[in-house]
């Protein structure tokens, strides 16, 4: 056995690279949320727009059941690499989280952002759902301090998977979302974290201080 994935291993990576290939047949043999990095694009270091503060950014992917995969990047303070932080999911496009996540990073959060890839509110929640497994197991994420904020059609994802999984979500973080939350399903009455909703007319610099003081 040890040998036949020895061989597989090897035929994969030759294509799509070791780590990549690891992924693959890990997750093909075990099951959904297994992560990997891309060597294609190495890490980057930038600037957090509000603060100055250096954040580290990798492109980071998770998979889900069967061959689908979720990919993203994840934002890290440079000066807390080591350290377990609460983490931020931003719910939305990584054309509109990316500036999110820039800020996020730069107050001392772990943030991630990806792409939505299904149509529909129900391939979507399956997608966040498989981004939460794995980036609670992150070794620089804090599992018991993970929140998901929703922006635009964001909102509502954020709030079903919140709902649906109270007990990996402390808190659930919405952008004008245009709904009450607490009455879009009879399993928010299960959801024991805190609902934050921010206004995004009060501007940028508003609503990242609200949530800072939301996370800590």
């Amino acid at each position: 056995m040890n040998q036949f994935l020895e061989k597989v291993g090897v035929a994969i990576a030759s294509r799509i690279g070791i780590t990549a290939a690891i992924a693959t047949v890990a997750a093909a043999l075990l099951g959904g949320g297994y992560w990997y990095v891309t060597s294609r694009n190495p890490r980057e270091t930038v600037k957090a727009k509000e603060t100055g503060a250096k954040v580290d950014v990798e492109e980071l992917a998770f998979y889900g059941s069967g061959d689908s995969r979720v990919s993203g990047k994840v934002y890290r303070p440079v000066d807390m690499l080591d350290e377990k932080r609460p983490v931020v999911i931003y719910c939305q496009d990584t054309a509109y989280g990316d500036s999110w996540c820039r800020s996020l990073a730069g107050m001392g959060l772990v943030a991630y952002c990806f792409d939505f890839q299904g149509d529909g509110e129900k391939a979507r929640t399956k997608e966040l759902e498989t981004v939460l497994k794995g980036i609670r197991n992150l070794r620089h994420a804090d599992r018991d301090a993970v929140y998901l904020l929703g922006e635009a059609n964001g909102c509502l994802t954020a709030a079903t998977v919140a709902f649906s999984n109270p007990a990996k979500i402390k808190g659930l973080v919405l952008v004008s979302p245009g709904f009450n939350p607490l009455e879009i399903s009879r399993k928010a009455k299960r959801y024991k974290g805190t609902v934050l909703i921010v206004d995004d007319a009060l501007g940028r610099k508003a609503n990242l201080q609200e949530i800072k003081d939301f996370v800590y």
